[in-house]
């Protein structure tokens, strides 16, 4: 290794312990002090001191009397494991470590690792992009359905990394759908089972895309050229993934595509379907955007997500498709062959 390499290393490992030392957090949770003014049951401003538990600021209400502390809707709250614990496994998540890794570094269950890595992606969520605007390339790819640490709907149980009893696009497989404008953001989470159809492209895009100035770039999916055509998008179509015009194309959304896929299969070996949107944020943020260890944290701490807890994550749908409304009401796409769809 060469003498700069070094102390690059040297540098970024400086940098790492800094952020997440015992004194960083507690900085986080006096600047969220400020702030508790009210009452996070009722909204009321008579809040007085009520003691410190843990090494944490508690408050009591006087119109509701319920208490709270100084991390109420934070990531810290409900765990009672000390910082120093939280600092590991911050480290051990930002560096993509598995469960078990993660688990046996900071000394808890797997169990406890594996709900707080959902803690972490709910938060951050909340920050994902809002609006893609300009040149929008849309598409979809496909992952076979997994229920990995679920019983199966549908079919019996079986061991996993067998092939599909179907080939090609059918309903074995989840579609995610993607779009990224030409400044890097991105929109992406599960659709539907096998292709999704305008109506459901229409939930997961309508609001995410803006009005103005909006071209959609896609494949010669007829889906796609629907939804562009209810919403009045301008669209363009290709034949494959090289074709272009001018600087319309389709090239950045099926990069996108591959390097999802290396993530997904390569460093998890497929994940449960279950679980899958999360790990398109996790793709979206880490990878993606290549946010600091600093702005992560930063943004996982000042979340006002609700707080994700063990049951929360065990009672998720295992198939989280979009719901469209037809003429028999809301209807899951996953079942839309029942209803005539």
């Amino acid at each position: 290794m060469k003498k700069e390499e070094r102390k690059k290393l040297k540098a970024e490992r400086d940098a790492i312990n800094e952020l997440l030392s015992l004194d960083r957090l507690h900085k986080l949770i006096r600047s969220k002090e400020k702030d508790l003014v009210r009452c996070t049951h009722c909204n009321s401003r008579g809040v007085v001191k009520f003691g410190i538990r843990r090494g944490n600021q508690w408050y009591k209400c006087k119109s509701c009397e319920k208490t709270f502390s100084s991390v109420t809707d934070t990531f810290l709250e409900g765990t009672k494991k000390k910082f120093a614990v939280w600092r590991k496994f911050v480290k051990c998540m930002i560096d993509g470590r598995t469960v078990r890794d993660s688990a046996k570094e900071c000394k808890i269950d797997k169990n406890t690792a594996f709900v707080w890595r959902h803690k972490f992606l709910d938060a951050l969520a909340e920050y994902q992009d809002k609006r893609l605007r300009g040149i929008i390339e849309v598409d979809d790819t496909f992952f076979k359905l997994s229920f990995k640490g679920n019983k199966p709907i549908g079919r019996k149980a079986h061991r996993r990394g067998r092939r599909s009893t179907m080939r090609g696009i059918s309903r074995e497989k989840v579609s995610v759908s993607c779009a990224i404008d030409r400044k890097g953001r991105i929109c992406s989470r599960v659709t539907a089972l096998g292709r999704p159809t305008a109506q459901v492209l229409g939930v997961a895009f309508r609001r995410k895309f803006s009005r103005k100035n909006t071209t959609l770039c896609s494949d010669k999916d007829s889906a796609i050229r629907k939804f562009a055509k209810n919403n009045h998008f301008r669209h363009r179509r290709f034949k494959g993934p090289a074709s272009r015009k001018g600087r319309y194309h389709i090239q950045h959304v099926n990069a996108y595509h591959s390097r999802l896929k290396r993530f997904i299969k390569g460093r998890f070996i497929g994940v449960s379907t279950k679980y899958l949107n999360n790990y398109l944020i996790w793709q979206n943020f880490i990878r993606e955007k290549k946010l600091s260890r600093k702005e992560l944290l930063n943004m996982w701490f000042m979340s006002s997500s609700p707080v994700t807890r063990w049951n929360t994550v065990s009672c998720r749908p295992q198939i989280p498709t979009i719901t469209v409304k037809g003429k028999y009401g809301s209807v899951n796409p996953a079942f839309r062959h029942r209803y005539g769809y």
